[in-house]
């Protein structure tokens, strides 16, 4: 059973930043491109020096960082995924530009696309640039699938701490409808965190 596992890895550190595009150091180009891990988006209030937690991640072993990357942009490029107004975020400010297109269900969410695509599309290359990329390498055990499910864990329990033990207003850059999934109970005992930068709402330790 994954509850009876001992971690080999028992700490993460998350580093960074690293962006989509220059003139942010490259992730594509980084040492983690193809590592395994835990990555988070971060927009930066600049007026105030903060970082915020925009959205907690995983990436296997056999897909890596840089796949990963790419699959999001992709979604973000043809607006599956809501965008931000990139000058209110780098005030401190969550504006939603666009709220996404896999949020709406009904028969018309290609043609709300569509109509909504000129204006939209026009913020979308500066909001990809706002978005600072953090990342913790992972190997929790030697077992492939059984270190699949403990990351994915371990991401889960970073974002469900963000979100239920922080306030709205360290929280407000993770949407409240981004999927969290944990096992049941928090059977592998303390995680430290650390990062290169510091990152309101990631906290230096958290149960698991």
């Amino acid at each position: 059973m994954v509850q009876t596992v001992q971690l080999e890895q028992t700490a993460l550190h998350f580093s960074g930043p690293f962006g989509f595009s220059s003139p942010k150091k490259s992730l594509f180009h980084s040492e983690f491109a193809n590592k395994e891990g835990i990555y988070l988006w971060v927009i930066k209030d600049q007026e105030n020096n903060i970082n915020y937690i925009h959205y907690v991640g995983e990436t296997k072993k056999t897909k890596g960082l840089a796949r990963r990357q790419k699959e999001h942009f992709t979604n973000i490029l043809g607006l599956n995924y809501y965008v931000i107004d990139p000058c209110q975020a780098r005030q401190g400010n969550h504006e939603v530009i666009w709220n996404g297109m896999w949020r709406d269900k009904s028969k018309n969410a290609v043609q709300n696309t569509m109509d909504n695509y000129e204006n939209t599309s026009k913020h979308v290359a500066d909001y990809i640039k706002a978005i600072d990329v953090y990342f913790a390498p992972t190997k929790f055990c030697s077992d492939s699938k059984t270190n699949d499910q403990i990351r994915k864990h371990v991401e889960g329990c970073i974002g469900w701490n963000l979100r239920n033990n922080h306030s709205p207003e360290t929280n407000k850059f993770y949407p409240k409808d981004n999927h969290i999934g944990t096992m049941e109970g928090r059977p592998f005992g303390w995680l430290t965190i650390t990062s290169d930068e510091p990152i309101t709402g990631l906290d230096s330790g958290i149960e698991i």
